[in-house]
């Protein structure tokens, strides 16, 4: 498998923590990239730069919210600055709220999410692919993260869900318009033990921890992907089981997830479903 990583500029949302701040150091470590990371926790990253030792100098950082369009219009015009025309483009910055019902969630949550998730990706796209180099094999590229919630709605989840499958059909989009020209691809993942679930207390020690995956070994599986150019992944069982069970059965496979999800009976799904005292 042919290095096209090895000296190249990669920019990086969410590189501070969970499966970001893993694969920012295998892109450095294993591949010898030079990873531009963003995020907004200046200890994180200064933490991770101590944690990449003596490869500390092929990692920088930016700190900007993501949901900001100015922000990246800002940074692209640092990276003129410098002369920094990068390789590839990794947007994996994301938000998860609680797990809670439509129509209890507030509005602005949605706005939230929206903006955090989605808007950020289109932000980022279109500030930095003017600037994005390469060509022949070493296409310009661009990796956005989703989430197996993309392929199929999660029950309680609707403002994740949304703005996961707003990702992926606008990846979609861009790839089939873009092919030839650069490597478009999508990241669906499925549940990974991130700080991504950090602001529900319930997903502590519930169903959610026995499935998944650490971040660790989901960022080597998507570093894989990216190095070989797909143009789609989904990886982890769970997210595999719901890609399947979608496709096999678009809507009785949402009532079959969300029946499996009821039958947990765990707290992490507690504002959703009504479970019945014992």
């Amino acid at each position: 498998m042919r290095n096209w990583l090895k000296n190249q500029h990669v920019i990086l949302s969410g590189a501070s923590g969970g499966i970001g701040r893993e694969l920012c150091k295998i892109l450095i470590v294993r591949y010898g990239a030079n990873v531009i990371g963003i995020g907004r926790n200046e200890e994180k990253m200064r933490s991770l730069q101590a944690e990449l030792g003596e490869n500390a100098s092929k990692f920088s950082y930016f700190l900007f919210d993501v949901s900001s369009r100015e922000a990246w219009l800002h940074f692209k015009a640092q990276l003129l600055s410098q002369n920094i025309s990068p390789r590839l483009l990794i947007n994996n910055a994301g938000a998860f709220p609680t797990f809670e019902k439509t129509l209890q969630t507030e509005v602005e949550t949605f706005e939230r999410i929206m903006q955090t998730n989605y808007f950020s990706i289109v932000y980022a796209v279109d500030a930095l692919t003017p600037i994005l180099s390469g060509e022949g094999k070493d296409k310009p590229a661009i990796v956005n993260i989703a989430s197996s919630a993309a392929l199929c709605t999660v029950c309680g989840t609707s403002a994740y869900s949304a703005s996961k499958a707003a990702v992926k059909s606008y990846t979609e989009a861009l790839a089939m318009e873009e092919k030839g020209r650069k490597y478009i691809g999508l990241i669906c993942p499925g549940t990974t033990a991130t700080e991504l679930f950090a602001a529900d207390e319930n997903t502590k020690n519930s169903a959610l921890d026995l499935i998944a995956m650490p971040a660790v070994k989901m960022a080597k599986k998507i570093a894989k992907k990216i190095l070989k150019k797909r143009r789609r992944a989904v990886l982890g069982w769970d997210a595999k089981a719901m890609n399947l069970s979608t496709r096999a059965m678009p809507v009785k496979g949402l009532f079959f997830i969300s029946g499996v999800m009821k039958a947990s009976k765990s707290k992490v799904f507690s504002k959703v479903f009504e479970y019945k005292k014992q």
